[in-house]
């Protein structure tokens, strides 16, 4: 079976570090340089070239949403990895070869930049100062660069500032806003969960105290299933974790204050006195909508979780813990920069015991890192393996620098390094093999950034016996600047929902 005929464009050439493409603005913001410099336009290529074989099993499209500011930021200094415009980057796989495809997601604030020809809107994160905003314009941004999947036949790219877009899965183009067919009106996180046993998406919204639990049908799209609490503080809540029967949040001095950022301050901000108990665990039963608070103490937050899973009258959680997130309350009128207070993560576990209340945490391993990933086949019940990115040393070019594997029974982490000049592998995404017999019997996809060319790369990795060579490299016509989180559609989920989308156009 060939690749779709829309995909197939001309091999585009490799193209040398500091391309025409490249976006070169005079700042020493990391976030602006190696891994993360911008890449300035749309890129297309078929036949792409492979270093070693493509499993020939290996049949879909790798999708992932880059961080990439389309103008350069009005205050570079300033400017944090978190508001770079969204990209998205399709790598479709078919009898061991490679089409590849990136698109813009043309959100109405992106557009409305367009048209002035700068970058209008301020940052978020660490403050700064907007243009000007005409009538009719956008009063905020939605840049639309935080996860993407395929959900209801259509590719949604989420960005928990507001609702998803929709992107034709192939052609990338961008459809407008997805308000899951009217049951979602403001926004909702950029983690959605699958239910295994269903299919169903699970997510949140987090609209300052408030959490909205929701729970969208499979088979047609709508949701199913909502309920709001009040956690008392507008905590940046990025990630959620589900088991059967609970789904999991947690309450840290990591806030997101929106009254903020209209002043121009820092909206990003550590606050300790904010959690007069330290942080606390949030359990939503899933049937009831029963809510419980477990306390675990001290002042950290998470940034992003593996899964969780229930065993034996205990909740299990696992994900990763950072001792800061933000820039201190005490700070705003003169922040500190992002690297200050964005230090690596370190995995860890919180047990629950459902009977007493009680909760309690562990560190799982001293590797730092981020981006954590299993086998999305075991959301909501126990796993074994866990693959995450690793941040052992903050270079000044680099993100991150190997892949992990972490196996809970032996209690044994593997790390492996990239080959040659790769670098800052991207979260690994776990794809199993055809009739699979074991949890971890299939492939890691990520994307590196190659120093020598300046362009990406995908890898992919045999998951089970994780080696610093992969199975197949193969190599991209363009820089994918480093972004945050992808996922994979098998064959047939892609073919199905290009099929909806001609049937409906």
């Amino acid at each position: 079976m060939s690749l779709p005929p829309v995909t197939l464009v001309p091999r585009a050439p490799r193209q040398a570090a500091a391309s025409p493409q490249d976006a070169h603005w005079a700042t020493s913001n990391k976030f602006l340089n190696g891994p993360f410099t911008p890449w300035t336009e749309e890129s297309e290529a078929y036949d792409l070239e492979v270093v070693g074989e493509l499993p020939p099993d290996l049949a879909g499209a790798l999708f992932r949403i880059s961080s990439n500011p389309r103008f350069e930021p009005r205050n570079p200094d300033r400017y944090h990895w978190w508001e770079g415009d969204g990209m998205v980057c399709g790598v479709y796989l078919r009898d061991g070869r490679a089409a590849y495809r990136t698109r813009w997601v043309a959100t109405d604030s992106m557009k409305f930049e367009v048209e002035q020809g700068e970058a209008v809107y301020s940052g978020f994160v660490n403050g700064g100062t907007s243009g000007r905003l005409t009538d009719g314009a956008p009063r905020s941004k939605n840049v639309a660069n935080t996860n993407v999947g395929i959900f209801d036949d259509h590719l949604l790219v989420y960005y928990e500032g507001g609702l998803p877009h929709s992107l034709h899965p192939e052609t990338l183009e961008t459809q407008g806003i997805h308000d899951f067919r009217g049951g979602v009106d403001v926004l909702c996180t950029a983690h959605y969960k699958t239910d295994p046993d269903t299919g169903d998406l699970l997510f949140f919204a987090a609209t300052g105290p408030t959490i909205t639990w929701y729970r969208a049908d499979v088979k047609t799209g709508r949701i199913i299933d909502s309920y709001s609490f009040d956690i008392g503080v507008p905590v940046l809540m990025h990630d959620f974790a589900v088991t059967k029967d609970h789904a999991v949040f947690f309450v840290t001095p990591a806030l997101f204050r929106l009254d903020l950022v209209s002043r121009g301050l820092p909206g990003v901000v550590w606050d300790e006195k904010a959690l007069s108990r330290g942080v606390q665990i949030v359990l939503m039963n899933r049937t009831t909508h029963k809510v419980s608070w477990h306390e675990v103490g001290g002042l950290w937050a998470n940034t992003h979780f593996y899964n969780a899973y229930e065993h034996e009258g205990v909740l299990v959680v696992d994900g990763h813990r950072i001792e800061r997130l933000g820039n201190p309350a005490s700070r705003l009128e003169s922040p500190v920069g992002s690297h200050e207070w964005f230090p690596p993560a370190l995995p860890y576990r919180w047990r629950i015991d459902l009977a007493t209340g009680r909760a309690t945490q562990e560190m799982t391993s001293g590797i730092a890192g981020e981006f954590p990933k299993i086998n999305d086949a075991y959301t909501g019940r126990r796993h074994r393996y866990g693959y995450f990115a690793t941040t052992r040393g903050l270079t000044a070019d680099v993100m991150s620098d190997g892949l992990a594997r972490h196996d809970y029974l032996q209690d044994v982490t593997t790390v492996v390094d990239g080959p040659a000049d790769l670098t800052s592998p991207s979260e690994p995404v776990f794809v199993a093999r055809e009739n699979s017999r074991s949890e971890d019997d299939g492939y890691l996809l990520s994307l590196w950034w190659n120093r020598a060319t300046g362009l990406s790369e995908l890898l992919v990795h045999d998951a089970s016996e994780l080696r610093r060579t992969p199975l197949a490299r193969v190599r991209l016509p363009s820089r994918v600047p480093f972004g945050f989180h992808g996922s994979w559609a098998d064959q047939a989920t892609l073919d199905a929902a290009v099929q909806a989308q001609s049937t409906a156009d």
